[in-house]
């Protein structure tokens, strides 16, 4: 599977996991840790505008503050980013994921698949991962994320 196709299935994850989620449940604290579904979602889009600063940079960009705080203190990035978006709707939260998703998507589409597998590509993350790698390590937690979600419907059921 290429790096097209993994973030496509991230983000079709995370479209399926939402379906219907009636409007109650997305504020519910405990669905991972503290943070209630609207939570996650914010996180998630936080870490869509990580990876178009990723993308940005196979264009030519410098790594922004933004990404470089990620990478610093991934800890302190994830809390600052879910409490900037704290008093946003469920729909606001959910309309900044999709617009960067659909962003990210395209800019990774112009990334041939042979860059995005080159390794050493991203010297501020590891020199030893491509592209590819980085946006399965993103998948990967977004799959976390929606199995938590998940896991919160069927308990509300």
């Amino acid at each position: 599977m290429d790096a097209v196709q993994i973030l496509e299935n991230s983000h079709a994850k995370v479209l399926a996991t939402l379906d219907d989620l009636s409007e109650p449940l997305w504020d519910v604290p405990g669905v991972c840790g503290e943070w209630s579904v609207k939570d996650i979602v914010a996180h998630l889009a936080s870490y869509e505008r990580v990876v178009i600063d990723v993308l940005k940079t196979f264009q030519g960009d410098e790594p922004t503050p933004y990404l470089l705080r990620y990478f610093a203190d991934n800890d302190e990035f994830n809390k600052a980013q879910v409490e900037a978006r704290k008093y946003l709707t469920a729909q606001q939260v959910m309309n900044e994921y999709h617009d960067a998703e659909v962003q990210s998507a395209s800019l990774l589409a112009l990334i041939p698949a042979d860059v995005a597998q080159q390794v050493g590509t991203l010297p501020w993350y590891d020199q030893d991962h491509c592209l590819k790698d980085f946006i399965g390590v993103l998948y990967q937690h977004t799959c976390e994320h929606c199995e938590q979600i998940i896991q919160f419907r069927q308990q509300q059921a």
